[in-house]
Formats: C-alpha cells, structure tokens, sequence
C-alpha cells in the first residue's frame, strides 16, 4: 500500500510538471510571436494593486465554494468540517489542473469527502448533481447577462465548432446518467460484461464477483438516494449551489478584468465577464492537462482586442498566474497534506 501511495504522488508530480510545462511553453511562444512582429512590451502603466485585487477574488472564490460544499453535505444529513470542505475544494481544483480534460477534479473531490466521511455513494451522488449544476449555473450566467445586461458575444470558426461539441458530449453524459438512473439493470448488465472481460483476458487479476456486485448495487442506491435529494427532496440545495456557483464564476471572470486594469487598460466589466463564458465551456474540451497551451491560446485570441498587442503577452502570463497557477500550489499543497495525514488514517467508508 505505502509502494502504491508513493508511485500515485510521483505520477501526480509527473503531471504537475507537464502541466507547467505546456502551459509555460505556450506563454513564451506567445511572447516570441509578440517580438517576432516588433511589438514592444509596455509595462510603464502597470500597477500591482488590481493585480492583487484579482488573486483575492479567487481566493474568496474558494471560500464561497468551500462553503457550498459544507452546506451540501448537510443535505445528505451529514457533517464535515469547514477545513474539509475547503480542502475538497482545493483539490478538484488542483487535479483538474494537471489532467486532461480536468477530469481528475471529481474523483479528487469524491477522495476527500470519503475520507472526511461520506460513503462513495453520497460523495458521487454529490460531486455528480454539483458538477451538472456547475455547467447549468454558467449557462443561467450567461443568460443573465444576455438578457439582463444585453452583453452579447460572438463566437465562430474552430471556437464555435468545439462549443457544438461540448454541447453534444454533455448530453450523451446526462442522458446515461438518466438511464442508468431509471434502469439500473443496464448498468448491472455492463458490470457482469466487464467482469467477463477481466475473467478472459486478464486472468492475472484476481477478485470477488459477487463483491463487485455487491459494490456496485450499494453505490448506485447511495447514488441515487442523494441524486433524488438534491433534485427532487431539497430543491432549495439546487438554488443554493446555482447562486454559489454564479458568485463563483464572478469571482473567477473579475480576474482578467482587474489584470487588464493593472496593465493600464479600463475596459468594459460587463463585457470582460461575457467573453469568457463561452471560452469556460471550451476549456473543458481540450485534452491537455488542465487545459494547458490551449487555455492561453484561447484567451489571447479572445482579449488582443482589450489588451491590445503590446499588453496582451503580459496579460496572458498574469492572468495564468492567479488563474492556474495560484491554485495549482496551493490546492496541490492541500491534496497532498490530506494524502500525507490519510497514509496514517483509514478511510472512513468502505
């Protein structure tokens, strides 16, 4: 167990540094195109206290998650303490940023509330409903600012064609999860297909049927007890995660807004925060690790046109730093502290 804990945490450090790696390679190459086209840098206006306004809206950014978290563990009649929960969140935040897709943040999360002490059923059922409600809250953002605020965006070429795409994978995932839901006995059927497959071809491996069974008909009840909580039972836990989820997002998109405004620039707030919702959608799509090379792509694309060409290299790099990198030390500082006090510690459920 301690050889499997240490090739975990050599292999997570092995993708923190291709993580870096790719993101640090791209922002060079964004300053070697900038020089390249004998665009000086122009830092004369820059003033660190808007950046430092944008690093402690993340920061309450976190605190506003974590809380939501902690409250949604009580709907499923459980307690957690405060630290716990900041650490879950902490840790999404770092695994999401070191592997593609960011499809590490959940089980992280789904980690460390098992070992706060939830069951898998009740974490899954938790990290699942809440990551539909993260994607349904920046869709009610982007409404409000639409037809509240009348902020428009455009969005064509490749960056529309993969908004279509992410749009068709979240559908064929929501439509599984119902009907896994509502007939469980499909998913019981793919389970005995797999245990087929690892009996046949894996022969090696040794392990209880019936306990995989077993293990896999208690989540899916646990699963589906606190699905129906927070859908049905307790619907005001689903406001309460949508509006936590939209404080969030503020927090998040105030960021380049106040880098910009540290670089000299003063554009439009409302603006600024509509850019970026169709590019948090892309984001999810492109398959480096925590969206590495392409998240800066992305949004250099997207803001030359408020940066403009003598700033838009900088503001890459300090919108990076208080974006990726800042939870990226302070979230994996948290994941593996959890990971060094859990090697002396059991996991709560089974």
């Amino acid at each position: 167990m301690a050889e499997a804990r240490q090739f975990d945490r050599k292999r997570i450090t092995r993708q923190v540094i291709l993580s870096v790696f790719i993101s640090l390679g791209t922002i060079v190459f964004i300053f070697s195109l900038v020089s390249f086209r004998g665009i000086t840098i122009d830092l004369s206006s820059f003033r660190s206290s808007f950046f430092l306004v944008g690093a402690v809206l993340v920061v309450i950014g976190w605190m506003v998650d974590a809380t939501r978290v902690w409250v949604n563990v009580r709907a499923l009649g459980r307690k957690i303490r405060f630290r716990d929960a900041l650490t879950t969140a902490l840790s999404g935040y770092f695994m999401s940023s070191i592997t593609p897709f960011a499809t590490g943040g959940s089980p992280a999360q789904m980690y460390v509330l098992g070992r706060a002490g939830l069951t898998w059923g009740e974490a899954g059922s938790l990290v699942v409903v809440c990551g539909i409600l993260y994607q349904v809250s920046l869709l009610c953002l982007l409404l409000l600012l639409i037809f509240g605020f009348h902020i428009g965006f455009s969005l064509e070429g490749f960056l529309l064609r993969l908004l279509y795409s992410f749009a068709l994978f979240y559908s064929v995932l929501i439509s599984l999860l119902l009907l896994f839901l509502r007939k469980p006995h499909i998913l019981y059927r793919l389970v005995d297909g797999g245990i087929a497959i690892v009996k046949k071809y894996f022969k090696r491996i040794h392990f209880s049927e019936e306990s995989v069974r077993e293990w896999t008909r208690h989540f899916l009840e646990e699963f589906s007890l606190g699905f129906s909580i927070l859908f049905s039972r307790k619907p005001q836990y689903l406001v309460w995660n949508i509006i936590c989820y939209m404080v969030q997002y503020s927090m998040v998109f105030s960021v380049a807004y106040f880098v910009l405004r540290s670089l000299g620039t003063n554009p439009p707030y409302l603006g600024v925060l509509g850019a970026q919702i169709p590019l948090y959608f892309i984001f999810s799509l492109v398959p480096s690790p925590g969206a590495s090379g392409g998240a800066e792509i992305v949004m250099l694309s997207a803001f030359i046109r408020y940066a403009g060409a003598q700033r838009v290299g900088m503001f890459v790099l300090l919108w990076r730093i208080i974006i990726f990198y800042l939870p990226l030390l302070v979230g994996g500082y948290a994941f593996f502290r959890m990971l060094k006090l859990g090697n002396n510690q059991p996991i709560n459920n089974k």
